[in-house]
């Protein structure tokens, strides 16, 4: 691995953690979704929040958008470590990407469409509360395709026969976690209060806070394997240099 490659790979990593920070910090602090707004507010209490501070909040929308787009950075250094875990045909490392191209499709819709809604707050709060409605139900419930990406990770990792794996293997069983943890998110659908609801402990929050610790972790995973590329090369081209000799 030259050092160009390292660094652009290290770069791609560190999209996962600044993702986060622009999500979390830029749709939901400046953007002012964080406290959430309720599924069972009225609408004039929907359109109130879309008015408040208009401009902070398209400054945040921003900034979230910036942090979704690093989403495919991120996934490409995953999976170009999965690549290294297969022989032939690279099918999980293209699954993971695959699916991680959806995520960031599903994430950046409802982004513009919170866009849209801070754009012309003195629409009719009706309306204002169906492109509400719609934003956060994008926002939270398309956890398909995060599957397909902890299912191609976890199934590398568990088929990954180097001799130093790239990924410990715990990873594989922490992606399953992951999985069985983001399913509650399906149940925003059926509730508008309570803990089940969007606003609530295990139809968003506990989601949320799953999704987010994810991209430390593999930030982490990552890095690591990256390093351990970068120790491996130097040796295996001095190997082949000896035999040429």
């Amino acid at each position: 691995m030259t050092e160009v490659n390292r660094r652009v790979q290290v770069f791609c990593a560190w999209c996962g953690p600044a993702f986060a920070v622009l999500l979390f910090g830029g749709w939901g602090f400046m953007g002012g979704f964080i406290p959430l707004i309720s599924a069972s507010d009225s609408p004039a209490q929907v359109a109130l929040v879309y008015s408040d501070h208009p401009t902070l909040h398209k400054v945040g929308l921003l900034l979230g958008l910036v942090g979704v787009f690093l989403t495919i950075p991120y996934f490409l250094v995953i999976s170009l470590q999965l690549r290294r875990m297969e022989r032939g045909v690279p099918v999980l490392a293209l699954l993971q990407m695959c699916s991680g191209i959806i995520v960031t499709v599903v994430l950046i819709v409802p982004m513009l469409l919170f866009v849209a809604g801070a754009f012309r707050p003195d629409r009719p709060p009706e309306l204002t509360q169906l492109m509400n409605d719609i934003s956060y139900v994008m926002l939270i419930l398309p956890w398909p395709p995060i599957l397909g990406q902890l299912f191609a990770i976890a199934v590398a990792v568990l088929n990954d026969h180097n001799d130093q794996p790239v990924f410990p293997r715990w990873v594989a069983g922490y992606q399953f976690w992951v999985a069985f943890l983001l399913l509650p998110a399906s149940l925003i659908i059926f509730f508008k209060h309570g803990p089940f609801a969007w606003t609530g402990l295990i139809g968003f929050w506990i989601p949320a806070a799953v999704f987010g610790l994810w991209y430390l972790v593999m930030t982490w995973v990552v890095l690591r394997a990256i390093r351990s590329e970068t120790v491996l090369t130097p040796s295996i081209d001095l190997e082949f240099s000896h035999v040429s000799a």
